[in-house]
């Protein structure tokens, strides 16, 4: 079968899906909003009651980037990131907390997944941080910033749960 997608849209959609496979099996809700204009692709929900807040939500920006080409150092994903994307990720400012999500996908999209009588397995996986005491920056909108992205810092069922917990907690604004 042929890619009918171009390898950008296919990944990132891919990237999207995959975070949303995750959050779904956390119990969570995800939203996707209908135009990606303010600066993030989903925001992730959690119904009822956490911490002193009700049904807080946190909103995340999703990037792909292939096994190929990402590079890790010292147990950082070393992720160049548009300043305009950073910019909207980065400070206080924002009445809900936002985060990056990098997935790491496979070079061939052949090997998204893997099937398997006992199941499927989605491939590689999924990293979160949050820029919130970082400043924004001064560069022009299409250079790019570089995010060190913890490689501990893995999305799985748990962290999402650890994640949105310590958001709700947050103050706004501050």
């Amino acid at each position: 079968m042929e890619l009918v997608l171009s390898k950008p849209e296919h990944q990132g959609a891919f990237g999207q899906s995959f975070v949303h496979v995750l959050a779904s099996a956390a119990g969570l809700t995800v939203a996707r909003e209908d135009i990606d204009s303010r600066g993030f692709d989903l925001t992730i929900g959690h119904k009822g009651k956490l911490g002193q807040l009700r049904h807080p939500n946190i909103e995340v920006q999703v990037k792909s980037w292939s096994k190929r080409i990402a590079v890790e150092q010292q147990g950082y994903w070393k992720y160049e990131l548009r300043t305009r994307h950073y910019n909207e990720l980065a400070g206080t400012d924002f009445m809900v907390p936002r985060f990056l999500i990098l997935v790491i996908v496979p070079d061939d999209w052949h090997d998204y997944v893997d099937h398997a009588p006992s199941g499927t397995e989605l491939r590689h996986a999924a990293y979160w941080m949050s820029l919130r005491d970082h400043p924004t920056s001064n560069l022009k909108p299409d250079s790019k910033v570089r995010v060190d992205v913890p490689v501990r810092n893995l999305l799985t069922v748990d962290s999402l749960h650890a994640v949105m917990k310590s958001a709700a907690t947050l103050p706004v604004g501050a």
